[in-house]
């Protein structure tokens, strides 16, 4: 946790010096996903989807005209529904994403381009229940408090009224355990995702 704060104060920092780097840009996030808890090495469980939203700040600093680093800070939502069951665990997060986005342009002379952005990310737990039979019961202790692992993204970067707009497919695979007592449970998010940056 105390990690977590230390990297969001830097990216902070970071974001609100803006003027310093004409390079670095700044922007907001939203989007929806798909989440599910299966073991390592499996992409997903098909049997335990639970529904969510991710929203925060974006930044991104152009190295070149090809390469850029991107983070940010989101609330995520996570967890698992399983099929045929009324059970329903829901974790939610807030996110610290570190990407690697190289990027070129879809056709020469138009301002549209395609990327693709890669890397690990960083998470504090702020909430866990787990909901049956529409009551529902914290669980924060059975739950470990932080969430780490990697980032795929895949989407386009389109010119809209002097800005950037970005729509984009993620999916993120927890590399560490969610709960405390039970092994090979990681978080697994599939989410669209619809970004702005200035």
């Amino acid at each position: 946790m105390k990690h977590v704060k230390r990297i969001s104060f830097l990216l902070f920092l970071m974001m609100t010096s803006v003027q310093a780097f004409s390079q670095l840009e700044m922007g907001a996030q939203l989007g929806m996903g798909a989440s599910t808890q299966a073991d390592l090495g499996n992409i997903c469980k098909n049997d335990g989807v639970r529904g969510g939203v991710n929203f925060g700040l974006l930044a991104r600093y152009h190295a070149n005209d090809w390469l850029a680093v991107k983070s940010g800070l989101l609330y995520t939502q996570k967890g698992s529904q399983p099929d045929g069951s009324d059970e329903t665990y829901r974790m939610n997060y807030l996110q610290l994403p570190v990407k690697a986005e190289f990027s070129s342009t879809l056709k020469q002379g138009n301002a549209s381009r395609i990327f693709l952005a890669t890397g690990p990310y960083l998470a504090t737990r702020l909430k866990a229940e787990y909901e049956t039979g529409g009551r529902s019961s914290d669980i924060k202790d059975e739950v470990n408090s932080t969430d780490a692992g990697w980032g795929f993204e895949l989407g386009f970067q389109l010119p809209v009224a002097r800005q950037k707009l970005l729509l984009s497919l993620n999916y993120d695979m927890g590399f560490s355990e969610v709960f405390k007592t039970t092994d090979d449970i990681q978080n697994k998010t599939l989410s669209l995702n619809l970004g702005f940056l200035f």
